[in-house]
């Protein structure tokens, strides 16, 4: 390996480790609820910029953000199960978009029209989701100003027992010098073909010299105490990095019966708008990364998915008294079964009466 190529990589691997670092240490916060209805979840966003010039020499710069985030659209890629035309034609529904008045094409520049409020269509599933930057700083639903530039991104995880890191990167090669201060992570929403923003983020420009690259890395850290499986973590790997009808289009999950099944790309689970339950039951062990289904289940019902705010919250009410509460994904293996997919376990500190609503808010954002 070439020298400036280690140097690369050691830069890579101490900003990731830094990161971690800045995240896990300990922080003031409000005092804990002795019971609450959502989990209790603290989630914040970081982007690392890493400019490696032709020669090798590497300089990485962290920023703590708070992303433009569009809840919709990464809802419907995580979690919106296949569409299927009836036989008269009729699409069936899904999940119902507002969608930004502003698409993109696969470069990041804007495309004059798009519908807005449209049923989610089946295109999203075709093509993977994407990676734009720009030298503006007025963007959010699109990019203030587009470099005609995307890559695929690369999702990756790590978690110890309080924080559940998740990190999106996208590599790029210029052969002219650039200045960037904006980055947008989008995916296709319709048959036409156009990109919508998932996250986007604006920073101080940085400069990249002719024949150099730029890394971005967002990390997406949530302080849960233990709540997400490691199956959280493979949803996101899942959603933002597979597309139809490729070679090796799946991602291999623990399902709750302890097997490892594979999931291909697009979730052809049918027989719900969202694939999503909200489970409960009696158990009272300590929550684990490694748990891939409740302690002691009694019961389990169809999750409901809202917009909140900047981010989106998925629940529903528990039927009966409840220690433990799971959110499982449901989901359909290569071996045609349908499959519960465990992604989060929460024990609150005391026991949940029945009929309490549980909502669990996610990708909060600015």
């Amino acid at each position: 390996m070439r020298l400036g190529a280690r140097w690369a990589l050691a830069a890579l691997v101490v900003a990731e480790l830094l990161a971690a670092l800045y995240l896990w240490l300990p922080r003031q916060g409000a005092p804990r609820l002795e019971r609450s209805l959502s989990p209790e979840v603290e989630e914040r966003h970081l982007i690392t910029l890493t400019v490696r010039d032709p020669e090798g020499r590497v300089v990485s710069k962290m920023y703590e953000t708070r992303s433009v985030v569009n809840p919709e659209m990464l809802a419907a890629r995580m979690f919106a199960t296949w569409q299927v035309a009836t036989a008269g034609g009729d699409r069936a529904t899904y999940l119902y978009l507002s969608v930004p008045a502003q698409r993109l094409d696969a470069r990041g520049y804007t495309i004059p029209y798009a519908d807005v409020g449209h049923l989610y269509d089946t295109a999203i599933y075709y093509y993977p989701s994407l990676v734009f930057l720009g030298s503006g700083t007025g963007g959010g639903q699109t990019l203030g100003s587009p470099l005609g530039v995307s890559a695929a991104p690369s999702v990756s995880y790590v978690y110890n027992d309080v924080w559940f890191n998740l990190t999106v990167t996208a590599t790029f090669s210029f052969q002219q010098s650039a200045t960037v201060s904006e980055a947008m992570l989008a995916t296709v929403d319709d048959v036409r073909g156009g990109y919508y923003a998932i996250v986007y983020d604006s920073f101080p420009a940085v400069s990249v010299p002719a024949g150099g690259s730029l890394t971005v890395q967002w990390t997406f850290a949530w302080k849960d105490n233990g709540a997400f499986t490691e199956n959280w973590g493979k949803l996101w790997q899942y959603a933002l990095t597979l597309n139809f009808g490729g070679a090796g289009q799946y991602v291999n999950f623990t399902d709750d019966a302890g097997a490892t099944v594979s999931i291909p790309w697009p979730n052809m689970y049918s027989g719900a708008t969202v694939a999503l339950q909200l489970a409960w039951g009696t158990g009272t062990s300590p929550m684990s990364r490694a748990s891939y289904r409740l302690q002691s289940e009694t019961g389990s019902v169809q999750a409901g998915f809202s917009v909140a705010g900047t981010g989106f919250s998925v629940g529903a009410a528990v039927g009966g008294q409840a220690s433990e509460v799971g959110l499982y994904w449901l989901a359909l293996g290569f071996d045609g079964k349908a499959h519960r997919i465990l992604l989060m376990r929460w024990v609150p500190a005391s026991a949940l009466p029945a009929n309490t609503p549980v909502n669990i808010y996610v990708a909060r954002g600015g």
